[in-house]
Parts: C-alpha cells; structure tokens; sequence
C-alpha cells in the first residue's frame, strides 16, 4: 500500500512540477499503480487506487473546466477519470476471478492428493475432509460416499432420515437451507452430490455462518462433481491395483503349481517305469524258464498262475495309465455296464489282496441282501483294488483293513478303512489330483500318484461319489457311494 501511494504521489509531483495541463500525456501514468492495486489487492484495491488517481488528477482538469468550460482537452481529462475508474473496476475484479480460479484449481488439486494412492476409503474421506475444512471457507464439511452395500461417513456420526444430506443422496440434486438454526446468526447449509458416471455415489455439506452466495453455491455444486470424479478415479485405481496384485498372485500360483505338475511328472515317469519292469521282469523270466527248461506238471502250472498274475497286474498299470491320459483329455472312461454282485467282487478283491499282502489282516463284512451294483466289473475290480492297495501300502505290518458294505436308498455304499499314517489336513483336498502325493508320502512306500485320480473318475463316470475321511496317525477311511441297478 505504501508503495502505490508513493508511485501515485510520484506522478501528481511530476504533473504539477511540469506544468501539465489536462490533455498531458503524463497522466496515463497513473495507470500503472492503478494496475499494480487491482493485481495486489482485487477489486477493492483496484477501484480505491483508481479514486485516488483521479482525485489527485482533479485539480489539473476541474480548474480548466472553470476557466474555459468544457474544452478539448478538459474532455480528455473526463475521458481519462472514466478510463482510470474503470481499468480499476476491470482489473480488480479479473484479478479476483483469477484468484478464485487459483484457489479453486488448488483445491481440486488437493483433493486428487488426498484420495490418491489409498486403497482404503475411511481414511481418503478423512484426508478430503481436512483438505476441503483447510482450503473452502465453512465452519463444518461433511462427506457421505456409497461404497457397495454400506455408506462411509466423514464428519457425522448418522444420517438422519429427511435430512438433507438423506434428501441429496436420495435425489441426486443440490439442496441449500437458509438457515439450520442452533444460533443466533442464521447457519447456511448446501449439499452438493458427488457425481461420477452420470449417477450420485454420495454428498458434500457444507456449513457457515453468514452468507453463502449463488456464485458460491455454484463453485461448490462444481467442486461436487470433481471430488466425486476424483474419488471415482481413486476407487478405480485401487480396484486395479487390487486386480493386478490378484492378477501377480494367480500367475505366481499357476506357475507354482505347473513346476509342481513338471516335477510330479517327471518323478510320475520314474515310478511308472518301474512299476512297469516289475511285472514285466516277471513274465519275461518265468517263460525263459518255461522255454529252455524241461519242468514238472506242477512247477509249469504255478509259473503260469505267476505270470498271470503279472499279466493282470500289468494291464491294470496300463488301464490306468489309458484312464490318465482320458482325464487330461476331459473324455470319460469306456464303459461296459452290468448288474455286478457287491459280495462276489469285494470277496475276490479282498482275496487278491489277501495273497498280494500276507502280513496285514483284511476283514470283509457286507450286509445281507445287497442290491446289485451298476458297473463295469474290470472298473468296480480296478476301484477295489486301487483302495484296497493304497489302504495296505500305508498301513503297518499287521494292522487290520476293514471293508464294509451296506445298502443305502438308490445305492450302496463300499467302505475301505485302515490303520495307517493319515493324510494332513492341507493335502487332504488335493489327494485326487493326477500326479499328486502328499510331501512324505514317497518315503512311506513307492507310488505314481495315479491311483486314487483313476478311482475318482471312474466312480464318477457311473454317476458315483468318493469320500475321504483321515487325520495324521489315525487311519484313512474311504466311502464310496456306487448307483445300484435300479
């Protein structure tokens, strides 16, 4: 302020030390603090400065309208009071839009920051209302937002039903309340929604005692729509970055468990080679021997039972192998269905095992009058068998294995219980996956990870189901429920 009365004294001194009269060129010089009062202090400070222009420029204009009327260059001196005013009026008032302008814009700009990077939205609404509090000038600031199902607050506890914030979020449109009350001085409430993608996804309220303008309330229906966007870009890039670190992990996960699969393939390789060279060890020593030898009746026909066996033992390796490769395919296994007596096939199964296993003890009880079973009889035999030998091959020498049958409405259900080592909880929901062995399994006894994936999809392929109950050091039981013959 100093300075402009300085400039505007520097220019009257220099009129009057001139001897300048109303037409001088000198006197447009007052349009320079006039200029630097409206940038410095807006409006007011514009049109003060532009009054004391043109009561210091008087005394050169008015004594010359005295003398000689209003002459030429008395004209030019009117000219230059209302060029002076109203450069004033003009500058001051585009410097006060400017400055509005300014803060509005920095304001946006701290909204963005405080919703910016926060995953969360309590604690972004907490930022917004602290930046909007510091940068609007309101006594209160209140902020509703739907996330989902649930309404965030900032700035009250509850809505009241028929508030206006309850009416705004209803409506979607600004509402303004002259006065709330609660003091003597009237409280003037807006409540502006914030708008993103055309709907309302919450409200601002703002609240101050004293006036608040149409020109406010617009800047403020405006502010609306921008933190609305803002908050809508924020939940955005929070739901991507949610998206891309659940993208990371899966990918991770995927890639996990195909090195996983590669490995248990690999190993799946090994075991079936020599779960294969077994039998076929088997059958190519017994008939060297029975081509180069001359045996007795009896030793020739225990060979054959031998290599029968191992005949069998290896078509079953291969039929599982075939059913693997199906499963991968998503085709279900070939089928030959037919009513199949539950007795007869556990009593031979049982009995193979019995031979296979003679250190375990295998108890058989079926209940009387089971209904017929509807199977394929090479399917329910491999089933059986793939239980039966996983049940002793995990169990300790001596324990007992208990096989059970009973009726139930539609079906019968094929039990198969032993005394083993138990399966962990966490492996539990992946035992019927190919290539799959619970960690430590390897050690307890030799498997290719095949079995109880086959059992699986042949028991579904007759429209069956599988259970498997287990706990670490207290025995598997195995439940299967196969359709009856209706």
């Amino acid at each position: 302020m100093t300075a402009l009365a300085l400039a505007l004294g520097a220019v009257t001194a220099a009129l009057a030390l001139g001897g300048a009269g109303p037409a001088a060129l000198l006197r447009h010089a007052y349009l320079a603090p006039v200029i630097a009062g409206a940038l410095r202090f807006g409006a007011p400070g514009g049109v003060l400065t532009a009054v004391a222009a043109i009561l210091l420029s008087a005394p050169f204009v008015l004594p010359e309208i005295e003398r000689s009327g209003l002459t030429g260059e008395a004209a030019e001196g009117l000219v230059s009071f209302a060029v002076l005013a109203a450069v004033g009026a003009l500058a001051g008032v585009l410097r006060s839009h400017g400055r509005r302008e300014q803060a509005r814009y920095e304001t946006i700009l701290s909204v963005q920051r405080a919703v910016a990077d926060e995953p969360d939205l309590v604690p972004a609404l907490r930022r917004l209302r602290a930046v909007l509090l510091d940068r609007l000038p309101a006594d209160a600031v209140a902020l509703a937002v739907r996330d989902g199902e649930r309404l965030a607050l900032e700035g009250g506890a509850h809505i009241a039903p028929g508030s206006a914030v309850d009416r705004v979020l209803a409506g979607g449109r600004p509402l303004f309340v002259p006065d709330a009350g609660g003091g003597p001085r009237p409280r003037r409430v807006f409540v502006t929604p914030l708008r993103a993608a055309g709907e309302a996804l919450g409200a601002l309220a703002v609240e101050r005692v004293g006036e608040l303008g149409g020109a406010e309330r617009a800047a403020l229906e405006a502010l609306g729509a921008h933190v609305g966007l803002a908050l809508e870009h924020a939940r955005l890039v929070a739901r991507q970055r949610r998206f891309a670190e659940e993208l990371a992990r899966k990918v991770a996960d995927a890639t996990a468990r195909l090195a996983e699969i590669d490995r248990a393939k690999s190993a799946f390789v090994a075991t079936v080679s020599h779960e294969l060279r077994t039998p076929l060890t088997a059958l190519q020593g017994f008939s060297e021997i029975l081509a180069e030898r001359p045996l007795p009746p009896g030793e020739v026909a225990r060979a054959a039972r031998i290599m029968h066996g191992e005949a069998r033992r290896l078509g079953r390796i291969v039929s599982d192998l075939l059913d693997l490769a199906r499963i991968e395919r998503g085709l279900e296994p070939a089928l030959r269905r037919a009513p199949v007596a539950p007795a007869a096939a556990l009593g031979a199964a049982v009995d193979v095992m019995r031979r296979a296993a003679p250190h375990h003890r295998l108890e058989l009880e079926c209940a009387p009058e089971l209904p017929p079973l509807d199977a394929d009889a090479d399917a329910l035999e491999r089933v059986l068998l793939n239980l039966l030998g996983n049940a002793v091959k995990y169990s300790p020498r001596d324990s007992t294995v208990r096989v059970r049958a009973r009726a139930v409405p539609g079906a019968v259900e094929l039990e198969v219980e032993d005394e083993g080592r138990g399966i962990a909880p966490e492996a539990l929901p992946r035992v019927f996956e190919p290539y799959y062995r619970e960690p430590g399994a390897a050690s307890a006894a030799a498997g290719a990870g095949i079995g109880l994936a086959v059992v699986k999809s042949l028991v579904e392929a007759h429209g069956g189901e599988i259970r498997l109950d287990s706990a670490p050091a207290r025995g598997t039981r195995v439940t299967v429920r196969w359709p009856a013959v209706p």
